[in-house]
């Protein structure tokens, strides 16, 4: 009797193999582009918010009053019914040194929140002491250091670069503009003082245009009330803003800032830590 020849069946593994190979490719491309999307969407979420904040505080920036000068506003809505119940911020002015040979100071706002952050903290701006309005009006850009006294998450800080690098992440860029109305000025009563104002046309339109993510553009109108006697010399400001996701329009917001008290404090001024630079990742996991 002659030999047995075995016949194998195919193998039908590899074909398997490959197609699994295939999809799990697939689902790995999907969860990076989810990933990505996610994170873009995160990083409108909270950027959607600093275009508000900069407007408000660049009108504070130009012309700073000497170290240790202070003043407490009032900030809120005033388009709900019923009324929204205003927060309190206050800006203070320190001595910061020399940076690159000119003199510097530090620029603080506080409690505020920072790039998305949980909590609220004081947000010190490191600027030149004789910032001017233009310089003011990009006011991320111009400081030299940017640093947010988290509380809870512990310090950290910002360099230009870092403000670069997010917002050309983000398609971020900014254009505003304070244009003096010529008009005689108008007293303007808060807290039983009266103020002799002349007054500033406000406007400033912000875009956000990351990849893959519709364009968003936040845009504000409004009216800046300004008497020099006070330290930042901003009395109260009035303004409309709007946000546009790709071409839908949000309702508008009505907000105000308003003087509530100013003065002078001889003591100096406490020294705060840096803490650690900022990452992309301490936003995505430690905010």
């Amino acid at each position: 009797m002659g030999a047995v020849r075995v016949i194998k069946a195919p193998n039908e593994s590899k074909p398997k193999v490959l197609e699994t190979r295939l999809w799990a490719g697939k689902i790995n491309d999907f969860a990076h582009y989810s990933c990505m999307m996610r994170f873009l969407w995160w990083l409108i979420a909270v950027l959607t918010a600093v275009p508000s904040a900069q407007a408000q505080w660049n009108i504070f920036a130009e012309n700073l009053p000497p170290a240790g000068s202070w003043a407490t506003y009032a900030i809120g809505r005033t388009d709900l019914n019923p009324p929204e119940q205003p927060s309190e911020i206050k800006l203070s002015v320190a001595e910061a040194g020399n940076v690159n040979g000119q003199p510097y100071v530090w620029l603080t706002v506080e409690p505020v929140r920072w790039l998305g952050s949980s909590n609220k903290a004081p947000l010190h701006f490191l600027v030149p002491k004789d910032i001017d309005r233009e310089r003011a009006s990009k006011l991320l850009q111009t400081s030299a250091e940017i640093v947010f006294s988290d509380p809870v998450k512990g310090s950290w800080y910002m360099l230009p670069e870092d403000v670069a690098s997010l917002s050309q992440t983000a398609g971020y860029s900014t254009e505003s503009s304070l244009v003096a109305e010529k008009i005689p000025k108008e007293k303007v009563k808060l807290g039983g003082k009266t103020y002799s104002c002349y007054r500033l046309k406000m406007d400033s339109v912000t875009v956000i245009d990351p990849p893959f993510v519709n364009k968003q553009t936040i845009t504000m109108q409004g009216t800046v009330w300004r008497d020099d006697s006070t330290p930042f010399g901003v009395v109260q400001v009035k303004w409309i803003e709007q946000t546009i996701k790709g071409d839908k329009a949000n309702g508008k917001q009505e907000k105000i800032i308003y003087l509530l008290n100013h003065g002078f404090d001889k003591t100096p001024a406490t020294p705060f830590e840096r803490g650690e630079r900022y990452t992309i990742f301490r936003l995505l996991f430690n905010r």
